[in-house]
């Protein structure tokens, strides 16, 4: 898909909020969902879902919790997390996740599949 980048850029301005007062970023390839667009689990999950029927993607090795960790915790334990997060590496790991990209969702529309 030669054109995956531009098609990318147009779906995610699609499913996007505008941003403050009408201006808009311009959308990079190391942009990442959560931290970046600030978009929580729920709908990194449902912008996923979306962009794999769109583009045809085999989504069968995409976890979100694998990216952002607190998709898989309830409220009073991301807030105890945050807490301990100056003082704890692995509540630090737990909030920050691992990169998920624009790029990575470009990569894998010329694939066809998700990879992690």
């Amino acid at each position: 898909m030669d054109d995956a980048w531009v098609q990318l850029q147009q779906f995610i301005r699609g499913v996007r909020a505008p941003g403050v007062f009408g201006l808009d970023e311009k959308l990079t390839r190391d942009m990442d969902l959560y931290h970046d667009l600030d978009w929580e689990p729920p709908k990194i999950a449902m912008v996923m879902q979306a962009w794999a029927e769109r583009f045809r993607i085999d989504l069968t090795d995409f976890d979100v919790a694998y990216y952002v960790p607190s998709a898989n915790m309830r409220k009073h334990e991301v807030l105890l997390a945050a807490l301990k997060s100056p003082f704890s590496a692995k509540a630090r790991e737990s909030l920050g996740g691992r990169s998920l990209t624009l790029g990575m969702l470009e990569e894998a529309m010329k694939r066809g599949w998700w990879e992690k």
